[in-house]
């Protein structure tokens, strides 16, 4: 085994497991999605492709820490950054200091070798990758390079749907029938621009005998979806990236049994992807000011859980929007920064949960959302009817706030598990946000012909609707 050490000053061991699980992991076996995460020995596990399915597999787990925001769940407390974007999230490895993680899965489609052995030009296909999937990084890269600046030491980590440039070299050529010449991939390139490392290739630097496959496993046969059995080029495109402050002790592929490239191995692999098992030195360090929940939406009558980090604390203060909420009131948090919300006492609304320093002010905040009991996600348009060519506003409220939730358009009467959207666009993970559709965001879509439609609010990259509103264009 080699290391790759990048600094002196370390903590002990932490393990970090990535994993994407396939369609929520219910087409093998969501016990042996949980099995797998459980026998890991990981504390934190960052998935992807969780499909609504993020709560129930911690529950499963017996674990009390959860985002479905970024799809991770864990032992130790996770914590939303000041700006909760960019799938980034902080684990408190140790009171009072974190590390970040950030979890990436930019999209699928196009996958670039497969482009290149239709006969696709390298130029095209690099354009586009630049444009498609390190478009979708660059939000990621950018936060990434932020907390390196502020000393926050980073995991980016995901399935990235490309290959790598330490893959694709001249040695290489020919290893796989796919594999005919070097190609300098733009989302490995992009990544290690900002400043971060591919933790597997520190470890085993050689792509001839280490390749590192992580797609596609040959798990067991389904209905439908079987790329291993189709024969779809394999390539490692499940990365995990580390800033240069993280010592990397071993990275290990977790696969199915018959697999040459599973380090270890379960039965039945659940997913059409390998894992990687990461056990990292890391040194948390103390973050900026931050406020934090352990559910941003939660019915009335559910306690939560807010953690606050930061120095000089005077008071954290619950303030109500709307003429629903309740508050204001005054929450006590414990020496450690941990406060207790009953929110049976707050009353249904939108809640901001603010740290004040004696000195400074207002130190960080954090959102919260209390639901009326038995209460629904909501999406609205901005009118009951549009002139063709006009813009359309879409609302939506209540949300669960899943990674992949999104609004999309339909003809009316259209079935969203089987028909094909109009228009649509991710809500960002948001519960509560708004879009505008118009010729700016989607010129190859827009406007709608006259019609009727209805627009739907969909659940965590499925086409189930968890809300709905009609409108008429003329």
């Amino acid at each position: 085994m080699h290391s790759h050490i990048w600094s002196d000053a370390v903590s002990s061991p932490f393990q970090l497991l990535q994993l994407n699980i396939e369609y929520g992991g219910t087409g093998v076996s969501f016990d042996a999605v949980v099995e797998t995460i459980r026998q890991s020995g990981a504390p934190v596990a960052a998935l992807q492709e969780g499909c609504g399915q993020v709560p129930a597999i911690a529950e499963a787990l017996g674990w009390p820490y959860f985002d479905n925001r970024t799809q991770v769940v864990s032992q130790l407390p996770l914590l939303d950054l000041p700006r909760a974007t960019a799938g980034a999230l902080y684990v408190e490895i140790e009171p009072g200091l974190v590390l970040a993680i950030i979890n990436v899965h930019p999209a699928s489609r196009g996958y670039g070798p497969t482009r290149l052995g239709k006969g696709e030009r390298l130029p095209r296909v690099l354009r586009r990758e630049r444009l498609v999937r390190v478009g979708e990084l660059q939000p990621s890269l950018d936060a990434a390079a932020e907390l390196m600046r502020d000393g926050i030491p980073v995991v980016l980590l995901g399935d990235f749907n490309a290959p790598s440039h330490h893959d694709w070299t001249t040695a290489a050529v020919g290893l796989r029938p796919h594999v005919t010449a070097a190609v300098t991939w733009p989302t490995s390139r992009a990544v290690e621009d900002v400043g971060l490392v591919d933790a597997y290739r520190a470890v085993y630097p050689d792509p001839v005998t280490h390749p590192g496959l992580t797609w596609p496993a040959a798990r067991p046969h389904v209905e439908g979806y079987n790329p291993a059995a189709d024969g779809h080029p394999a390539d490692r495109i499940d990365f995990l990236h580390v800033s240069p402050d993280v010592v990397v002790d071993d990275v290990q592929i977790v696969g199915e049994g018959e697999s040459p490239f599973s380090d270890v191995s379960f039965t039945p692999w659940p997913t059409d992807h390998r894992g990687l098992l990461a056990t990292l030195q890391v040194a948390p360090a103390s973050p900026a000011p931050v406020v934090s929940v352990s559910r941003r939406l939660v019915t009335v009558g559910d306690g939560v859980v807010v953690r606050v980090i930061a120095d000089d604390v005077d008071v954290v203060k619950v303030v109500g929007r709307g003429s629903t909420a309740g508050g204001p009131v005054e929450l006590t948090v414990d020496a450690s920064g941990v406060g207790r919300l009953d929110t049976a006492e707050l009353g249904s609304g939108m809640y901001d949960i603010t740290a004040v320093g004696s000195q400074k002010g207002e130190l960080a905040t954090a959102s919260l959302w209390v639901s009326v009991e038995g209460g629904r996600p909501e999406v609205v348009t901005d009118r009951p009817q549009y002139q063709v060519g006009d813009a359309m506003t879409v609302t939506w409220s209540w949300s669960p706030g899943n990674r992949a939730d999104w609004v999309a358009v339909y003809a009316r009467g259209a079935d969203p598990s089987s028909d094909k959207p109009q228009v649509k666009a991710p809500t960002g993970a948001t519960v509560e946000g708004s879009i505008r559709f118009d010729q700016a965001l989607r010129p190859k879509k827009w406007p709608l012909a006259a019609g009727h439609y209805t627009l739907h609010l969909l659940a965590d990259d499925l086409p189930v609707s968890l809300a709905s509103t009609d409108f008429d264009v003329t």
